[in-house]
């Protein structure tokens, strides 16, 4: 799944599951998309053509929540959450429920629900379109004290796919606008810079490795290639030569080089700083650089830099990449601390009170890694 912190409204206009799975939700995020006249609740087409600028993909066979922070009329888009549809009305509830326990823990004030299907040749209608799904979602999202807003069905969200809503006796419905064609569509891209990719499938590529890849991976996986240890210090100005370089857009990483940061990240001190350089004003240059080595490393030495990779995917919104980083890292080495760390924020709470509740989310997950590597400073949800 997927947050981060909300940003000022802008003016105006193997072990472990597969991707895609129930099991762990893969969700996207925006990386807080802001209001004012832009974001019209009483234009859901509009808002369901934003869905895939807001996620980075077209989303297929889905339940998408868009949550809604902010007092009306200031109202800003806080978190979007993908899950796979569930594949019986009897699971409904459960999907429904962990999907729901990520938006609660950044407690926003109100949620859309979406089901987005494509019903086949039999045609688009609110009971081949998931009835079930859409009442199971507005009952998850009431008992979490969120305010549903509304729940809809489309047969997908491109220009011209049908929606219509599952509330009984709305008619409301029709045909979706172009995503550039609507303020809110063309504020998220601007806000957010991604591309909309097909798929999740073409979000998770990265994490994939090609012929030219794999040859270079048996390389560095031969015994006398094992990466040598080196100090806290010295791996510390290794990893920052590498972030300034990816800053330049020169950053090169041959096969010594990702032996040396392999090396490196296997210090933990040194892992500390690469955690502290995503979670601060090098976030970019950081996830250029971990998405550089899940690619160039064998298993299971990729473990680390997926874990990072992860990290950075999930705070600044990018879900399913994030989900599926984790699941990737976990794979290589089941009982990775930081995988685990992720995997437990993608997951979330729906109970305000678990104290599992504020490590929910982007959000959640900042404030537990900044706990994690400053144990003495202020915790900020204690004294909410």
């Amino acid at each position: 799944m997927t947050a981060c912190p909300q940003p000022d409204p802008l003016p105006g206009p193997g072990p472990g599951p597969s991707p895609g799975s129930e099991d762990l939700p893969a969700t996207g995020w925006p990386p807080g998309t802001a209001s004012g006249p832009g974001l019209r609740l009483d234009r859901p087409a509009e808002l369901i053509a934003a869905v895939p600028v807001l996620l980075g993909f077209h989303p297929r066979d889905s339940l998408v929540f868009v949550s809604v922070t902010g007092p009306h009329p200031h109202d800003r888009l806080g978190l979007t959450v993908r899950v796979d549809l569930p594949r019986s009305s009897a699971s409904a509830r459960r999907v429904c429920r962990e999907a729901v326990g990520v938006l609660a823990g950044e407690r926003p004030a109100r949620a859309l629900a979406l089901v987005v299907r494509d019903p086949g040749p039999a045609g688009p209608g609110p009971r081949r379109s998931r009835r079930d799904v859409g009442a199971a979602a507005r009952r998850e999202l009431l008992d979490a004290g969120i305010e549903p807003i509304a729940a809809l069905w489309a047969t997908g969200t491109r220009a011209g796919d049908r929606w219509g809503c599952f509330d009984l006796p709305c008619t409301c419905g029709g045909l979706l606008p172009d995503a550039a064609s609507t303020t809110l569509g063309v504020t998220a891209a601007v806000r957010d810079g991604r591309a909309v990719l097909p798929d999740r499938a073409a979000v998770l590529a990265p994490l994939y490795s090609d012929a030219g890849t794999r040859r270079r991976r048996a390389r560095l996986r031969d015994p006398g290639a094992a990466p040598a240890r080196v100090g806290a210090a010295t791996g510390t100005a290794l990893l920052d030569a590498c972030l300034d370089e990816a800053a330049a857009s020169r950053l090169v990483v041959d096969d010594r080089l990702a032996l040396a940061l392999c090396g490196a990240l296997d210090v933990g001190d040194v892992r500390d700083e690469a955690l502290r350089r995503c979670l601060g004003p090098r976030a970019a240059d950081a996830e250029q650089l971990w998405a550089v080595l899940v690619a160039a490393l064998p298993s299971p030495q990729r473990a680390h830099p997926l874990a990072l990779l992860a990290v950075c995917a999930l705070l600044r919104g990018d879900g399913a990449l994030a989900t599926g980083a984790t699941e990737r890292a976990l794979a290589e080495r089941p009982d990775h601390v930081l995988a685990g760390v992720v995997a437990a924020s993608l997951h979330g709470t729906r109970d305000p009170r678990s104290p599992a509740a504020r490590w929910a989310g982007p959000g959640g997950l900042r404030r537990l890694l900044t706990a994690m590597l400053d144990p003495d400073a202020p915790d900020e949800t204690a004294a909410r």
